[in-house]
């Protein structure tokens, strides 16, 4: 893009913010934008999500999100008025989108009062309440990292990756045993396979989800790749909503009690997220070099900075 057409384009963004600002309250389809903008749709759209790392739509849904979350923390305004104000039709339409952004609901929200209401956002553009509606954290020099939320996602795409590339090998692949047999952990049984590597990828957060439940130890799980896949959508959602509510409520030092250990053991949440963490980019990258040697190419170094750039 030419310097002239990378200012018209950075002139048409800042005119945006204005028109989002003071339009928060109206309907607006991408067609409207993009006139607020003074560009064709097409081109509005294409540069919009290239620059900002978000399509026009979903950059004005989680504003609308940001501003019924600052409302309920800091509002007595009732949460079926707040769902009319994001744009929702429905109260259930807006519980369910709330809960996706935030992973508790909104009337849970409301008791917690956290003060953070803004969600991830690679733009650092944010819904300001003192500011005409917006503002960019960018500007300000003040992003908030939050490196929990970069964790989960990595950790979550990762694996993802490596089981769905798994599919490209034989079950005798997947069963062959391994020169050397990973072992990270002494109390743990070697993991001997790449199936039992991978399983040991999602059944750790099977456990701890349990342990924290209070729900009996996993018993025999399904370890074919498509078993694995669907118990992996389900267990790291509820890991990922466990270590959500941990961050703001700060409990980051409040224990909790393992009974599925023998004995039972006292963990803080903190401590048990550290080793989550440590020991998933342990054997995550162990996965990878080993299908690497299966001949299974393309994954890359498991390195975080690979998928920042990829989203």
């Amino acid at each position: 893009m030419k310097n002239a057409d990378r200012n018209n384009f950075q002139d048409a963004i800042t005119r945006l913010m204005d028109v989002i600002a003071l339009t928060l309250d109206e309907r607006m389809d991408g067609e409207h934008l993009a006139s607020g903008a003074c560009l064709s749709r097409f081109h509005f759209q294409r540069e919009f999500r290239r620059r900002l790392g978000e399509t026009p739509g979903a950059f004005r849904r989680r504003l609308l999100l940001e501003r019924a979350a600052h409302a309920l923390s800091n509002t007595r305004t009732d949460i079926t008025s707040l769902a009319f104000d994001a744009g929702f039709e429905s109260l259930e339409g807006f519980s369910r989108a709330f809960r996706r952004a935030y992973t508790v609901s909104p009337s849970h929200f409301r008791r917690i009062a956290p003060s953070e209401y803004r969600l991830p956002a690679v733009n650092g553009i944010h819904f300001d309440p003192t500011r005409r509606g917006i503002t960019s954290l960018r500007e300000k020099g003040t992003i908030p990292m939050d490196l929990t939320t970069r964790l989960m996602e990595h950790d979550a795409w990762l694996t993802r990756r490596l089981l769905e590339r798994a599919r490209e090998l034989t079950d005798a692949q997947l069963d062959a045993p391994l020169q050397m047999p990973s072992q990270p952990l002494p109390f743990e049984s070697p993991q001997g396979t790449l199936r039992s590597i991978l399983d040991k990828l999602v059944g750790t957060k099977e456990v701890w989800v349990a342990a924290l439940r209070g729900d009996e130890m996993p018993g025999n799980q399904d370890t074919t790749l498509a078993g694995m896949l669907t118990r992996m959508e389900t267990s790291f959602a509820a890991f990922k909503e466990m270590v959500n509510e941990v961050r703001t409520e700060s409990k980051w030092d409040e224990t909790f009690v393992d009974a599925l250990c023998v004995p039972a053991e006292t963990f803080t949440y903190g401590g048990m997220i550290a080793h989550v963490v440590t020991y998933s980019a342990y054997r995550r990258l162990t996965a990878l070099k080993v299908m690497e040697g299966m001949g299974i190419s393309g994954l890359g170094f498991g390195d975080p900075i690979e998928w920042e750039r990829t989203v």
